[in-house]
């Protein structure tokens, strides 16, 4: 059984390869509880590789991860999943209502459902829907934008309330603004541990995390 998270999370001395392709080499990062990280690099320099090895989905690498003092090696999978969240870029979306959307069938406290919504900027779309919440997203989201189906998953993501949250380009389909006010939220709550790949992180917006981690590709 894994302990709560209470620490960090280390990653040591780690490659990983697709077949021959060699995507991760020898590489090593640290993730302190509460604080927020950023990734960023070209296309194919393991970013999107690396969120999920710390989610145990790759388990084919050569090298160590730490979640506190356990080797993730050693705990199921599952386990892991219970103590994060994750945002990947292409969002999918059952053909139900946004709230189901959100919740998954699950039971949670209104003011859980109403902070999930107000921290993932859902909450203007919502006021402008006839339906609001029982709004039908419709098949693949087809009556939402792509900005709107972003925003649900962020949602769905942050309700469960767990302390760490992996983000793959989760704010790429929204505006600026709206980018900026998922980002604001995220940033700001002390509570949790961001992991966040970005491909435009502004310069003011580098400030605000507490390390940016710059990946390069790796030459065969």
């Amino acid at each position: 059984m894994l302990q709560e998270f209470a620490n960090s999370i280390s990653v040591e001395a780690l490659s990983f390869r697709y077949g021959e392709k060699p995507i991760l080499e020898n590489a090593s990062f640290r993730f302190e509880k509460g604080k927020k990280y950023a990734l960023t690099g070209p296309s194919g320099c393991g970013k999107s590789t690396l969120l999920k090895l710390l989610l145990g989905w790759l388990p084919d690498y050569t090298g160590h991860i730490f979640f506190d003092d356990t080797d993730i090696r050693t705990v199921d999978p599952e386990e892991l999943q219970k103590q994060m969240s994750y945002i990947e870029q292409n969002v999918f979306l059952f053909n139900t209502t946004i709230r189901e959307n959100i919740t998954l069938g699950e039971d949670f406290p209104e003011e859980q459902l109403q902070k999930a919504i107000r921290d993932s900027a859902l909450a203007g779309d919502l006021a402008s829907m006839p339906e609001g919440l029982d709004t039908v997203v419709g098949e693949e989201g087809s009556n939402v934008s792509g900005g709107q189906k972003q925003r649900i998953a962020i949602a769905r993501a942050l309700i469960h309330d767990r302390s760490i949250l992996l983000v793959d380009e989760g704010t790429s389909a929204l505006d600026a603004k709206n980018a900026d006010l998922v980002e604001k939220s995220l940033l700001e709550n002390p509570e949790l541990t961001l992991i966040l790949i970005s491909h435009h992180l502004t310069p003011e917006r580098k400030n605000q995390f507490d390390k940016v981690y710059e990946l390069t590709a790796v030459h065969q």
